[in-house]
């Protein structure tokens, strides 16, 4: 039998945000390796310029995951729909292990420019969402005795970007949760890191808005007649250290498999980057 189709057996695991994109994928990897997944994710109407995941990738999820798995419909903005999931979940799973919370969205806008609308949609979801989620789950992953927590943050978060003043925000918020979880939770073997990836091939780069911005550079002194895609994927490949247009969605994966599998404490509270190259532009 192939070690990696056995690697997770019994791990049970919850991944916000995995019915589509990056999140889906990190669903397919934990399933891949034997263990029991649980997704969460919410086709919620948001101030958003690309579509949500919908009930067809709720199906697409139940399928991925399948017979020892559960998809649920929650959106992580409300604690009140978190509180009466997760113990639907933990049921469902036999208990839990492991929390990945990939659930996340974004706009683009200058802060002057922002509507409310926006900043509530990317701010509440992305870090008010993982402190609702991590909060309700801690209880159940201090009883597994091997819990582990990967937060997934915006790259941005590492330096702050034009036009994204909100999603660098929640990103930077979320890196200082789960290091702060980390000392936390440590006496009861649970470690936490976190995975600042950098722009996917996902849904969320179908947004005109979130072209400009990179069209614009990174201090946003380009002209920009109209948004455009090839323009805005060229400029990725100007900014990347290493020329490449987008961020590899199995690298990625990797990362987040790499800090639930690695035995111990040692690399507890660990930001890893996954951006092609723009971690070289990091202070620390």
């Amino acid at each position: 039998m192939n070690e990696n189709s056995t690697r997770y057996d019994d791990r049970r695991v919850l991944v916000t945000g995995g019915a589509r994109g990056l999140g889906a994928a990190v669903v397919a990897s934990f399933a891949a390796g034997g263990a029991r997944v649980a997704v969460w994710d919410a086709p919620t109407p948001m101030a958003l310029d690309y579509p949500l995941s919908g009930a067809a990738e709720l199906d697409a999820a139940r399928v991925a995951v399948g017979p020892t798995g559960h998809v649920a419909a929650v959106d992580v903005r409300d604690v009140a729909q978190v509180r009466s999931e997760l113990p639907a979940t933990v049921a469902a799973l036999g208990g839990l292990d492991v929390v990945v919370c990939a659930a996340g969205v974004r706009t683009a806008a200058t802060a002057a420019t922002m509507s409310d609308a926006a900043w509530d949609a990317v701010v509440d979801t992305n870090l008010h969402g993982t402190y609702h989620v991590l909060r309700e789950a801690l209880i159940h992953l201090e009883e597994s005795g091997r819990g582990r927590i990967v937060v997934v943050a915006a790259e941005e978060g590492r330096r702050g970007a034009f036009g994204l003043s909100h999603y660098a925000a929640a990103a930077w918020a979320q890196i200082g949760l789960a290091k702060s979880l980390a000392h936390e939770v440590a006496e009861h073997g649970i470690a936490v890191g976190v995975v600042c990836p950098g722009v996917m091939d996902t849904a969320m780069t179908s947004d005109p808005a979130y072209w400009s911005v990179l069209q614009a550079g990174r201090d946003g002194s380009l002209a920009v007649a109209a948004p455009d895609r090839a323009e805005a994927e060229h400029a990725l490949r100007v900014r990347h250290p290493s020329h490449t247009t987008y961020v590899s969605v199995d690298a990625v994966v990797r990362a987040v498999d790499q800090l639930v599998a690695e035995p111990g404490l040692d690399r507890t509270g660990a930001v890893v980057d996954v951006s092609a190259g723009l971690a070289a532009a990091n202070t620390a």
